[in-house]
């Protein structure tokens, strides 16, 4: 009989950060680390059975999902100025697979704007070990 993992508890100084669309609640608890000092939050999860692929790991689909989506996250509150905006394009390196019950976080490592373009990067992290990178870019509009 296989044993399941349990998950990695949550990390002192991360609070449940609520579901901002009906999508974002399907990915389960969603966590934030904000500092006060104005770096940029650190947002984490518990990698669940439904998150998995079928070898019990982090699906990629998800992993890219939640990288778009940490990386809106990231724009939101690092540019006050910055409205409504879409994705117009996403790379990922997959580096290492994301286990099951694992504490898995995002960390912001750069975002610049040119016009109505925001680059943004970031890398998902099982502790030390960067399970993937991402690059992303979103199309802007400022706020009125």
């Amino acid at each position: 009989m296989k044993q399941r993992r349990q998950p990695a508890p949550v990390p002192p100084g991360f609070a449940v950060l609520p579901p901002v669309s009906p999508f974002f609640r399907s990915l389960g608890k969603v966590y934030i680390r904000d500092d006060a000092m104005g770096a940029p939050p650190v947002y984490g999860l518990h990698v669940r059975p439904k998150h998995a692929n079928r070898h019990g790991t982090g699906h990629g689909g998800f992993l890219a999902t939640l990288a778009d989506t940490f990386m809106a996250a990231f724009i939101y509150h690092q540019r006050s100025d910055i409205g409504k905006m879409w994705t117009t394009q996403l790379s990922m390196d997959y580096r290492r697979p994301a286990p099951m019950g694992a504490w898995l976080t995002c960390h912001l490592i750069e975002l610049t704007r040119e016009g109505d373009i925001l680059t943004v990067q970031c890398e998902l992290k099982v502790g030390a070990l960067v399970t993937n990178r991402a690059t992303a870019t979103f199309k802007v509009f400022d706020k009125a």
